[in-house]
Parts: structure tokens; sequence; C-alpha cells
């Protein structure tokens, strides 16, 4: 039993911590180990080497690329840790069908899915079961808002296949170019026989994107991808998740150096009959500072060129 005389100084110590706790910031909650916040509202979702991104606010979420079915369903679980508001929409980058299968997760929850239009053409015309067709296609811009926070979508032509959709998040100033700008540096095409480059809108492409950064106070931009990179320690590391937005003119400058060694190469007749330019000619130590430099492919990457450029493909 408390005895009188040690009871106000028991109460004066609670009263103390109380005042301590109330005072106190509040611990942030532990993210899933699949989510990384980019920003107040704005985070990462990662499946295997993929990262999709999404935006919670009080008034519903924003999803971008549901990967597929399994990686949809932890994107789901994982954004439940976060937040009880229901996603309201489901939005697809472009229309590879490793990005954006496995929307059911989502739209079984009333969310609706905005793509754009060439996106849903292609869907029309190449139909597959684990892509649920959009509700909402737009043109070349379109906006969705919630809480105070917007994914501006916009599209600039061929790029990255047909129908590649860049994504703004406002207010953080945040830009995702999908499969063809990923932090933390300019690179090398992961896949070497760039089979959905379109070079004919290429550079027109990035210029806008460039023009639209500026415009929209962009300051980063966004993975898509995960990759090991160099510690600096003779290591390992995750790549980043967000770059400063000078990559996007520091990539488009690969891309021009391509174009630029093509038009060399057929101007000196340095083209075999199999459309592989002799490099014996070019200079390659351009190439040399873009991450994954492989001398080897860019005979490979500069043939889908030298067709561009023979016959418009």
């Amino acid at each position: 039993m408390m005895n009188s005389s040690s009871m106000p100084r028991t109460l004066a110590g609670l009263a103390v911590a109380w005042l301590l706790n109330a005072c106190s910031p509040a611990t942030p909650p532990t993210l899933p180990a699949n989510i990384e916040q980019v920003a107040d509202g704005v985070y990462l979702f990662q499946s295997g080497g993929q990262r999709s991104l999404f935006l919670v606010t009080d008034d519903g979420v924003i999803v971008t690329d549901p990967l597929n079915a399994t990686a949809a369903r932890d994107y789901r679980a994982a954004i439940a840790e976060l937040t009880d508001q229901p996603v309201k929409y489901v939005v697809y980058s472009h229309y590879h069908w490793d990005r954006v299968s496995g929307a059911e997760v989502f739209t079984a929850e009333g969310a609706q899915v905005v793509a754009q239009e060439r996106c849903t053409e292609r869907f029309v015309d190449n139909p597959n079961p684990a892509v649920v067709m959009p509700d909402i296609s737009f043109s070349d811009d379109y906006q969705l808002s919630l809480g105070g926070q917007s994914l501006d979508l916009h599209y600039f032509g061929p790029s990255h296949g047909d129908c590649l959709t860049v994504f703004v998040v406002q207010p953080a100033g945040l830009m995702q170019l999908v499969d063809l700008v990923e932090p933390p540096r300019a690179a090398f095409p992961a896949n070497r026989n760039v089979p959905y480059v379109k070079p004919h809108n290429l550079r027109q492409f990035f210029a806008a994107a460039a023009e639209l950064a500026t415009a929209a106070d962009v300051t980063e931009i966004l993975a898509s991808h995960v990759r090991f990179i160099d510690d600096g320690k003779g290591g390992q590391m995750p790549s980043p998740a967000t770059a400063p937005v000078s990559v996007i003119g520091d990539q488009a400058r690969f891309w021009n150096e391509i174009y630029s060694a093509v038009e060399t190469a057929r101007n000196e007749g340095n083209i075999g009959i199999d459309s592989f330019v002799r490099l014996k000619t070019i200079d390659t130590a351009r190439f040399e500072p873009f991450d994954g430099y492989r001398k080897e492919d860019l005979p490979i990457i500069m043939r889908r060129f030298v067709g561009f450029y023979d016959m418009g493909r």
C-alpha cells in the first residue's frame, strides 16, 4: 500500500513521464521490407528487380504497374500495412506485360485502371487475360488528384514501346520514366538488342521529358528497377531509389552518341551487309563512362539504329 508521503512524488513522476511522452516526436512506423519511402506519402514497392510507384493520401491510394498477380497481392498487402484507405486508381506506365499484369487484386475493391490510349489499343490487338483492360484512356496529358497530391501523366510519343507514360508526382517534384531512365546514372540498355526502342522519336521524347522536368520543377528521378552496383568498398549494394534530374540529360546523351556513331558509319561506308557497324573507325571512348559499358554490345545496339536510317523502322 502506498503511504501518503510517497504519493506526491510518485504522481509528479508520472506527470513528468506523461509530458515527456506527449512532447516527444512520434516514432515513425516501420515500413514493410518491400517498401521504400521517397517523399511524404510517396513510395516505391519492390518485387524482385522491379520497383513500382504509389501514392498514399487521406482520400485514397494511387498505384502504378502491378507487375504480375503474385507481386500485386504482395503490393496490396504492403499498402495495407501503411493505410486503410482504398486503392482508387491503377496506372499503367506502358503496355509490356511484365509491368502491367495482375491488377485484379486492386480492381476487385473498385479501383479504376488508367492507361495512355495507344496502350489500350495494344491490349485490344494483343489481349492477355492477365492484363485488366483500362477504364480510362487518355491522349497526351492526364491528372489524378487525391488528398492534396497528384500523379500527372504525360505522353510524348513512342520511346520505350509505343505508349510509355511519364509520371510526375506533385508537390514532391518527382519523375519516373519506367524502363528508360534508371538511377543512379545513365547506362547501357539492359537488353542490347533494344527491341522496344523507337529511334524515330527517341530524341524528341528526351527533349520533351527534359522540358517538362524544368517546367514542373522536378528535382529527382525515381527508379523502376533494383540492380546491384559497386559500393566503393569492393562489394555490391542495391541501386538507389532516386537520382538527380540531370540523369535525363545524361541518358539522352548516350542515345545521341549512338545516333552520331551510326550516322558516321553510314557516311564512311563502315556498315557490313549484316547491318552491323564496324567499330574500328568509331571512337568508343565516349561510351565508356556509361554504366554497364560493354564494347562488344555496341554493334548490336547500333544495328537497331541502322535499321531506322535504312528503312525508317
